[in-house]
């Protein structure tokens, strides 16, 4: 679990430094995806079984690409990742591209030294310095400064950004007196919809599905309070259904929420102790990190979890984010022992370029899991077909313990091929996620395009699942 933390950092940092490279022939792109799959998926050879399929599939994208102009490109590059039917390979447009594949948005005129030294004075709750500290995992960060429009509303402007397509100035979202919204997107395309102001510290863009906090002037709000409504904002929670059973929402296993997780959990332990059972809806959670749920598993596992292990496909993209992190951690004392690590394994995947490489002691797991003392009898988690990745993880756990039971519908099938992360394969104007390592549960148990069956199949004349969830534990 360790080495994806890591790696999560770090592979970050590699793509969001390809903004200055050219901007690519359809052609061009599309040799070059091939190539960054063909030798850094993991999953590669076991898809591709049936190589005479596979070469002409590929060829008829070189000819139609070849004949392709960089604004209809997207099309050709997403169908090649699509034969692949894995839903940890990703790929979009990292920015809109027109006929000249040129790309910009409005710039806004305005003085920073002089705007910055106004903030303090100003009677408007939406003007300042504004972060989208809670962003989905690959996507932008972005610092926003938000003024007054000349149409009487707040106009917000880009003052930084993590990728190379936002530039200093540009506009990124439009706020009108009636609570509507214009928002560009990552790729610049254009969203609408209303917005809502919490406490003159949280922005939330309903439609846009972002959220921003305000940084200056300083925000009344605790760290806590934040966490609180961002969760809410994007559907956590956990409320009392009756005297028995309690119903706890996780829509998402992302980076960003894990401490809101934490603090559902720590601040509402009676709802989770006090209570014979207890509901976890994870439907639509298409995943995130593993050390999400954690806090959880005292409570509804009976026993430890056995766990397959993985292997990493050593590549220059793991080996080159390895050794930029280096380059951070080194002087930090009290990330030695890390370092050390790293450099083991740094070691490993150089040794064994193209290969798959367990950087772990055994090919399985034994996660002995403390009992909270005081809990649920009874637990039922609720999944559907969004649910993957490491929602997929969580409930393959989860099933080892006595009192769970999985209801709904089969899982999403995408484990296989996991522990995804943004690659720069020479394009910029695209962003492309590639899993890195493959489970050692293969060939043996798939789950890829398969899913996790439910114990209890909830099917279409079921309109309530929670109700249905409620009466079926507490017949």
């Amino acid at each position: 679990m360790k080495i994806k933390i890591i790696l999560f950092a770090v592979l970050l940092f590699a793509v969001n430094a390809a903004g200055a490279q050219e901007i690519c022939a359809c052609s061009e792109a599309l040799e070059r995806l091939t190539v960054k799959i063909e030798s850094e998926y993991p999953g590669f050879e076991q898809k591709t079984k049936d190589k005479i399929l596979y070469n002409s599939f590929k060829q008829q994208l070189r000819e139609q690409a070849a004949s392709t102009d960089k604004t209809k490109c997207f099309e050709v590059l997403k169908k090649y990742t699509s034969f692949f039917r894995d839903g940890h390979i990703w790929i979009n447009p990292a920015t809109a591209v027109d006929q000249k594949g040129v790309v910009s948005t409005k710039l806004v005129d305005i003085d920073l030294k002089k705007f910055k030294n106004q903030l303090k004075a100003s009677p408007d709750p939406l003007e300042g310095i504004w972060k989208n500290k809670f962003e989905w995992t690959g996507g932008t960060g972005y610092e926003i400064g938000i003024t007054k429009n000349k149409d009487g509303g707040q106009l917000g402007f880009v003052m930084s950004s993590t990728s190379g397509f936002w530039k200093p100035g540009e506009t990124k979202f439009r706020l009108f007196p009636d609570g509507k919204f214009e928002f560009y997107s990552f790729d610049k395309t254009l969203k609408t919809g209303t917005y809502e102001l919490y406490g003159n510290s949280i922005l939330y863009f309903r439609e846009a599905r972002a959220v921003f906090i305000k940084e200056s002037p300083q925000s009344n709000l605790t760290q806590q309070q934040v966490r609180q409504k961002v969760g809410e904002f994007y559907g956590f929670g956990i409320k009392k259904l009756s005297n028995q059973t309690t119903l706890l929402s996780l829509p998402s296993f992302d980076y960003p929420f894990v401490d809101i997780i934490k603090d559902l959990v720590t601040y509402n332990r009676p709802l989770l102790e006090g209570q014979k059972n207890l509901i976890i809806d994870i439907r639509g959670n298409s995943g995130g990190t593993d050390n999400a749920y954690q806090i959880l598993l005292p409570y509804i596992m009976s026993n430890s979890i056995r766990s397959m292990g993985v292997e990493y496909l050593a590549s220059p993209t793991l080996v080159k984010g390895l050794e930029t992190y280096l380059k951070t951690a080194s002087d930090d004392k009290e990330k030695e022992e890390e370092v050390e690590m790293v450099k083991r394994w740094i070691g490993l995947f150089e040794k064994n370029m193209g290969k798959f490489v367990n950087v772990g002691d055994s090919t399985v797991s034994i996660q002995k899991v403390l009992s909270a003392g005081k809990g649920p009898d009874h637990v039922v988690i609720l999944t559907d077909k969004r649910v993957g990745s490491s929602a997929e993880s969580f409930v393959l756990k989860a099933k080892q313990s006595k009192k769970v039971k999985i209801a709904g519908t089969v899982s999403s099938g995408g484990l296989d091929y996991a522990s995804a992360r943004m690659f720069d394969f020479g394009c910029p104007e695209y962003l492309l996620q590639l899993p890195t390592y493959r489970s050692l549960r293969l060939p043996d148990y798939p789950i890829d395009n398969i899913g996790i069956q439910p114990d209890l199949y909830l099917d279409k004349s079921v309109k309530d699942w929670v109700q249905f969830c409620v009466e079926y534990l507490e017949q």
